[in-house]
């Protein structure tokens, strides 16, 4: 895990110089955004662990359509071995129809080596809607129908994992709504709540980020998800949830 603490740490050196020059002239603001995200946790004791979250986020906007790209890896060694190893993958399309409405295509894939669903993946389109739009609040609403495809990892079934032990194909609705608030210059909160409705299981996922901008291009970030599932097995929680601190770099 060493090699981690050193590339977070050459990140960090490499957003502090870019800030350095902040006296160039101004040009035009990129259509491309990037944020990178890195955590790092080391316990040791009666029992040895590390964790390492990273994430990587694009947006890309022009003219009518937007274009919005997220990565996510999780890996936990325990005691020696590896513990968790997860990525997630999603991409989604927008294009306006006017200044308020646009068309969405989504696409999520979840790759748990040691989860109850080896592979996740759903697929669908719909409407988007901008219900308020200010200066410093952005709240937006989309629905549509989908598909979801999950394959059951049959080797790390255990009595209280959270799966139908089948592949599931079927047909589904999503919702999300998300939001963004800038409260003050160097502090944002955003939200998203997505709700998927199938036959096999019905999730609400919510995330909640919290961010306070150290300089320009370094941040701190707070995130807590939450997940809701309409049908455990016997005796176990509803819900799940997961609490993350990181750095940002926003480049």
């Amino acid at each position: 895990m060493a090699r981690y603490l050193l590339a977070l740490l050459l990140l960090a050196n490499t957003a502090a110089y870019a800030d350095e020059e902040d006296d160039a002239p101004n040009l035009p603001p990129s259509p491309l955004s990037t944020e990178v995200e890195l955590g790092y946790q080391s316990l040791s004791g009666n029992s040895d662990s590390q964790s390492l979250n990273s994430r990587l986020g694009l947006t890309y906007v022009k003219n009518q359509y937007r274009y919005q790209g997220e990565a996510k890896y999780l890996l936990v060694d325990k005691d020696g071995e590896e513990d968790k190893r997860k990525g997630e993958l999603e991409l989604q399309s927008d294009m306006k129809l006017n200044e308020r409405a646009y068309i969405l295509g989504n696409a999520n894939y979840v790759d748990d080596k040691y989860g109850p669903y080896f592979t996740d993946f759903t697929l669908s389109t719909g409407l988007g809607y901008q219900l308020l739009r200010l200066e410093t609040f952005l709240l937006e609403v989309e629905a549509g129908p989908g598909y979801r495809h999950q394959e059951p990892n049959i080797d790390e079934i255990d009595d209280d994992d959270i799966v139908v032990p089948e592949t599931v194909d079927e047909p589904i609705i999503r919702s999300s709504t998300k939001f963004t608030w800038k409260p003050a210059k160097n502090i944002e909160l955003n939200a998203r709540f997505t709700g998927i409705a199938g036959n096999s299981n019905s999730t609400l996922e919510s995330e909640i980020n919290l961010t306070s901008s150290i300089t320009e291009h370094i941040a701190i970030k707070f995130s807590n998800t939450q997940k809701l599932n309409s049908w455990v097995p016997e005796g176990l929680e509803k819900r799940d949830s997961t609490m993350t601190i990181n750095l940002l770099f926003k480049i």
